[in-house]
């Protein structure tokens, strides 16, 4: 099975991602602390990033060949400031992201050489998506799909409605149960969720069976990741499953995001289902050997190359 180039007879396809951006700190220590201790712990090395969501996704469909534009809110403040301008230099278009009033949403996470991780998060400011709207319609605009997170459903509801008007496929990344949520599945495509998700949206002991029940809530597919052990999902009738890509993992911050970026681009380029699931999994394992979300996530070279050395 070849992996063909996106726009290889022409402009690379438009990837479009909306929610709320925040940003990462990443720190390998020589061991993680207790929570609540008081003890920083001694730091190896730290990393500043765009936080794990949808912007890393989108990045990492256009590191596989896609164009990538972005929507949605970051913080006033230093950090939402480093944040646009780290995808402003990575090539993406954030024209369509609004400076929110406060403080941006930041996760701190701690990692060390044992696999030990220790996550902290400072949810930020609330956003006033009616004060401060995003043009869906400027965001859409000759977009191939729309990428959702599930950090504000409310708006990313509307936004995947809006484009299922249009035929653009909506492949939606839910990571944690939140109002909204459910109304935003409804109107995906693709749904993309953790094992530990699925317990929260379709509480089965056995998988397969809940894979059909988050169909029925109104995807075309779903795909239910399941960390260092691949994935499975379900399209139509067909149930498979990928295992996952041994790597010597350093940290899994952003993985389930490069997986959801990663998958579009392989439906961009009309691969079959199980195909997208392949090349989703050899990125986000990719991602895994680099310290935070952002600088980990691999080219269509190098995840390709990876993909052959299994077969």
């Amino acid at each position: 099975m070849t992996y063909p180039t996106l726009g290889g007879g022409g402009s690379r396809p438009v990837v479009a991602g909306l929610g709320r951006l925040g940003v990462s700190v990443s720190a390998l220590a020589r061991r993680v602390p207790e929570a609540g201790s008081g003890d920083a712990g001694e730091l190896a090395a730290v990393s500043l990033s765009p936080g794990a969501g949808v912007a890393v996704a989108v990045r990492a469909a256009q590191a596989l060949g896609c164009r990538g534009r972005l929507g949605g809110w970051a913080g006033s403040d230093s950090m939402g400031a480093f944040a646009r301008a780290a995808l402003t230099r990575a090539g993406l278009d954030v024209e369509l992201i609004r400076a929110a009033p406060g403080g941006s949403r930041c996760e701190i996470v701690t990692v060390d050489i044992d696999g030990r991780r220790l996550v902290q998060i400072g949810q930020g400011e609330e956003v006033d998506e009616d004060a401060l709207p995003v043009d869906i319609d400027a965001l859409l605009s000759g977009a191939q799909a729309l990428l959702l997170d599930d950090s504000c459903p409310r708006a990313q509801a509307r936004a995947a409605a809006r484009a299922r008007e249009r035929a653009i496929p909506v492949i939606v990344d839910v990571t944690a149960p939140s109002e909204g949520v459910t109304e935003l599945v409804a109107f995906a495509d693709v749904l993309l969720s953790s094992e530990r998700m699925v317990s929260e949206l379709a509480p089965r002991r056995d998988l397969t069976t809940a894979l059909g029940d988050l169909v029925s809530l109104g995807p075309r597919a779903v795909v239910v990741t399941l960390g260092a052990a691949g994935a499975v999902g379900r399209h139509g009738g067909e149930v498979i499953e990928v295992p996952g890509y041994p790597v010597e993992t350093l940290d899994t911050s952003g993985a389930g995001s490069v997986f959801h970026g990663a998958f579009v681009a392989g439906l961009l380029g009309e691969l079959p289902f199980a195909r997208c699931v392949e090349l989703a999994s050899a990125a986000a394992a990719l991602s895994c050997q680099a310290l935070g979300p952002w600088d980990g996530i691999p080219e269509r070279d190098e995840t390709i190359e990876f993909i052959t050395t299994r077969r």
